[in-house]
């Protein structure tokens, strides 16, 4: 789990998934080896992100590199050299341990509708855990009821988009399939992270003590 005490970062209100963005900004990070100054100055001269913008691309640039970033070097191999369905695991992997927020529920409310065979995830869990978090995150008081409304519409984005969800409207579950060198890559980063993808607390342990 996330730690408590770690104030919750809100800056993914700012795009959600964002898969073909954060592909490319990822591509040119490895190919100006890891140098971000090179990385933007590439990114903004080739519009890798194709927004039209100045403005759009430094918001969006500075979102990607903040997940990038949040990846270990052979994470970052996988989201640049693997099919989309593994790029879209590792986006949403980048996406959880750059924004706890989008982790924490995760984790701990959609994994628990997927183990109490409810088959969808609502608006209203979200608010339900929203809730309960204001006790341990008092940064959450002061969100305007407007900026909740896009934290959940941008999280169930990200959900659908990462095929956690079929769609956000409907918010039925659907468990992601990781092959065996996606498991063991998170596992030897962490295995918490396997969370995520709606794995059972016995599935993560057992996991763990075979890649660990």
């Amino acid at each position: 789990m996330a730690k408590e005490n770690n104030t919750y970062n809100m800056s993914f209100v700012a795009g959600a998934a964002m898969m073909n963005e954060m592909h490319a900004v990822a591509c040119a990070y490895l190919e100006c080896d890891g140098d971000w100054e090179l990385t933007k100055e590439k990114t903004f001269r080739e519009n890798l992100m194709q927004k039209d913008k100045l403005s759009s691309n430094q918001r969006y640039f500075m979102l990607m590199k903040q997940r990038i970033e949040a990846l270990n070097q052979e994470e970052i191999q996988l989201l640049v050299n693997s099919t989309v369905a593994v790029r879209r695991i590792i986006v949403l992997l980048a996406i959880c341990k750059a924004h706890s927020l989008i982790y924490d529920f995760i984790a701990e409310n959609v994994r628990d509708c997927f183990y109490n065979f409810q088959e969808k995830v609502s608006h209203a869990n979200f608010n339900e855990f929203y809730n309960e978090k204001k006790y341990v995150h008092p940064e959450l008081e002061q969100v305007t009821e407007l900026t909740l409304s896009k934290v959940r519409q941008v999280i169930f984005r990200i959900l659908e988009q990462t095929e956690l969800v079929e769609t956000a409207e409907s918010g039925i579950l659907k468990r992601p399939y990781l092959t065996d060198e996606v498991e063991r890559t998170i596992v030897k980063d962490n295995p918490k992270w396997l969370a995520i993808y709606l794995y059972s607390n016995n599935e993560i342990s057992n996991l763990n003590d075979l890649y660990a």
